[in-house]
């Protein structure tokens, strides 16, 4: 029963993991107010989780750890540090708390993956998808229940509330056997057009993500309508399941093509149609996500690993140039990731490329 737990514990887990990450979203004005800081001063804490990403992944296969000690760890450090950042009194002290997060958070993703197969034997592919749709869910849904609960409760008891049930995940996945594969890996510099199409990703993602509560906010939506607006990352899971058709029927690079329209065509609409919008907009980024992951699949472990490392930095630069626009029309950020799409275009045929010979 126990070894049960932990099991279905680890499936769910990137659900609450990911709600904690991305629950502060459509809070940012409200927060900044709460400090009595500029419009925008939330950057840095936006950023800080990505890099913590980042850093983690280098650190925690080097300590050698047990998998579950890896995975409780890393569910309890992201639970404390969104705990204390829920109290923070200024934006640079909530920054540093996200950093934490985001250097806890790194222990699960691959430890995660690599446990799927000793837990669930030849059901592991299922498992996986599984495990990928509870990550989107979960941040779409932390975003919503983050601006629900601070309608009723205020922006910090609301962030405090999503961290709770992380320390009681953390027990149940404290059992789980096995270590992470630990093993160099090279990086070909060859596909580098594929590691600027996942900072592209991440980046057009968050950087729209992190503005429409100034946007939403300014029309006078209120903190729980702002976070019904972010249920539209369930696009994101539409997005990536219609990937396998769309390959079957146009190609790779033709599915692609048709992903990147889509994105396209949902920024268009944000500034009249926000959720519509923003859905059609991540339908096509995590369809473009899909296949850059089974792109960078092909290349190698190491190829593999740098795809998600620049991916999750164009997390970071968003948050780091999001503060810039927060004062400025919307359509000039739509502008910006307009134009960012049109060189998605440009790296997409070598991008999706099949892998070059590796030496084998």
């Amino acid at each position: 029963m126990r070894a049960a737990l932990a099991r279905w514990a680890l499936v769910v887990a990137g659900f609450f993991l990911f709600g904690n990450l991305y629950a502060p979203q459509p809070l940012l004005p409200a927060l900044e107010r709460g400090w009595g800081a500029a419009a925008g001063a939330a950057g840095p804490g936006m950023s800080a989780p990505m890099l913590g990403i980042l850093l983690g992944s280098l650190l925690w296969p080097r300590l050698g750890l047990r998998s579950g000690a890896s995975l409780a760890l890393g569910a309890a450090g992201v639970g404390l540090f969104g705990l204390l950042g829920a109290f923070a009194g200024g934006p640079w002290v909530w920054a540093g708390w996200r950093l934490a997060q985001g250097l806890a958070l790194a222990a699960v993703p691959g430890t995660a993956f690599s446990l799927l197969p000793r837990l669930f034997g030849s059901r592991a592919a299922l498992a996986t998808g599984w495990v990928v749709a509870a990550n989107t869910l979960g941040g779409a849904l932390g975003r919503a229940a983050a601006g629900w609960l601070a309608a009723v409760y205020g922006p910090g008891a609301a962030l405090a509330w999503l961290s709770l049930p992380l320390l009681t995940l953390a027990l149940a996945l404290w059992p789980l056997p096995g270590r992470p594969a630990r093993r160099e890996v090279a990086v070909r510099l060859e596909a580098w057009p594929l590691f600027l199409l996942g900072a592209a990703l991440l980046f057009s993602n968050l950087f729209v993500a992190n503005l429409l509560p100034y946007r939403l906010e300014a029309a006078g939506v209120g903190l729980a309508g702002i976070g019904a607006v972010y249920l539209a990352y369930a696009g994101g899971t539409a997005g990536a399941l219609l990937v396998g058709p769309a390959v079957g029927r146009w190609g790779e690079r033709g599915a692609g093509l048709l992903a990147l329209g889509l994105a396209a065509a949902g920024a268009v609409l944000l500034g009249r149609w926000p959720f519509a919008g923003f859905a059609l907009m991540l339908a096509g980024i995590f369809a473009l996500h899909a296949l850059g992951g089974a792109a960078a699949g092909r290349w190698g472990a190491g190829v593999s690993g740098a795809y998600v490392s620049a991916y999750y930095l164009g997390g970071a630069l968003a948050g780091a140039a999001y503060p810039a626009f927060t004062g400025r029309p919307f359509a000039i950020a739509v502008l910006l990731v307009l134009a960012l799409y049109a060189v998605t275009a440009l790296l997409l045929p070598r991008a999706l490329a099949p892998a070059r010979s590796r030496g084998r």
